[in-house]
């Protein structure tokens, strides 16, 4: 679908304001529900641009992510900072300032700039001024034009546009949310998808790309929940590793690449959980009844914990019945999938149970 892979790891974050990159909204701090936006789109390593960072930051975000601090030189000006950092640059990151939290699907611009040929150093979302209110993706050896003391936005950014070396992606409408209003805007609706027979289709214990099949409409409905503003969840029994069929690195490197797959298309997972127990384990290891085996709904409460969600703005969409008790039991709306165009019999669960008006 794409040249290299659609997902970035790291982003850089310039703190030009702590003021407001610090203050409290919904009992986390500006920084912090920015973070978890990305962290949505598969970020796990922060690179913050300060000398002061919230404290328990970190504890706050979910999943195993990575925070660090590197105070900018003074004088250094945004592009002498990050020539300040080259060192600690992955091949390509994400940079952004936390003037103003971003609510719109970065997995557009990771879409696009993973089609970018191997010349083109990065693309850029502008909205005010280049990067101070906009967001990018980069190539490291952008640090091959800066200079310890220069300016990003006034200083290489326009002279990689006029070189054809750096794109501009296109604008989403509203981007940006006040402060005040991001533990109400950021605490979102959830979608939680079982994985075989409803996003690929069932061809029994599926540890690997080569026996992975998308059922019809699976990317475009995680785009359009995506862009709708939902969470999107995948929660999935994997008895295969019980079996012996397959390991449980194999599932998650097989979890990561269809997260990847849907950035690629344009909408994200934002977090998974799988199940390796059976209580008739073949594997001595694996030989229990666990919580999180649906019809349990271990899987489906733990994401409702960490990402601090109300089950009863939640939706499960699954092929089995035990996918109907798990969302049962854990209080969230449950849809039997029966199989056909999953877009299609998405779309009006999600209108069902959205707001008027919301993200549209």
């Amino acid at each position: 679908m794409s040249s290299q892979k659609a997902t970035v790891t790291q982003c850089v974050m310039r703190i030009s304001d702590p003021a407001t990159a610090f203050q409290t909204s919904g009992g986390r701090s500006v920084l912090g529900w920015q973070l978890r936006e990305f962290v949505r789109f598969g970020v796990t390593d922060f690179l913050l641009l300060t000398d002061q960072v919230p404290a328990n930051l970190e504890n706050s975000l979910p999943g195993q992510v990575r925070v660090t601090q590197a105070p900018p030189p003074a004088g250094s000006g945004s592009g002498g900072a990050l020539f300040h950092v080259r060192r600690q640059l992955q091949d390509r990151f994400l940079l952004c300032d936390t003037s103003a939290p971003f609510d719109w699907n970065l997995a557009g611009l990771l879409s696009a700039a993973a089609t970018d040929a191997a010349g083109v150093i990065g693309r850029i979302v502008r909205f005010d001024g280049m990067t101070r209110h906009g967001i990018a993706l980069f190539r490291s050896h952008l640090v091959d034009h800066l200079r310890p003391v220069c300016c990003l936005d006034t200083d290489v950014l326009p002279a990689l546009l006029q070189r054809g070396l750096l794109r501009l992606a296109s604008s989403p409408d509203a981007p940006w949310v006040r402060p005040a209003d991001l533990a109400a805007r950021f605490r979102r609706r959830a979608l939680f998808l079982d994985r075989d027979g409803v996003l690929n289709i069932d061809h029994g214990y599926i540890g690997s790309r080569d026996r992975f099949e998308w059922t019809d409409g699976a990317l475009d409905a995680i785009r359009h929940a995506t862009e709708a503003g939902w969470h999107v969840f995948v929660v999935t029994n994997q008895s295969g590793v019980a079996r012996g069929l397959y390991t449980e690195d194999a599932v998650s490197g097989l979890l990561d690449w269809m997260a990847d797959e849907a950035r690629a298309a344009g909408g994200t997972i934002d977090d998974v959980r799988y199940c390796p127990f059976h209580p008739q384990a073949t594997l001595d290891a694996y030989r229990q009844a666990h919580p999180w085996r649906k019809p349990m709904p271990g899987m489906v409460l733990d994401l409702l914990r960490v990402w601090e969600l109300d089950p009863g703005q939640a939706v499960l969409v699954g092929d089995q019945a035990t996918d109907m008790e798990a969302a049962a039991a854990a209080g969230v709306a449950g849809h039997l999938f029966p199989g056909g165009n999953l877009l299609d019999f998405l779309r009006p669960i999600l209108a069902q149970h959205s707001c008027p008006g919301e993200h549209a």
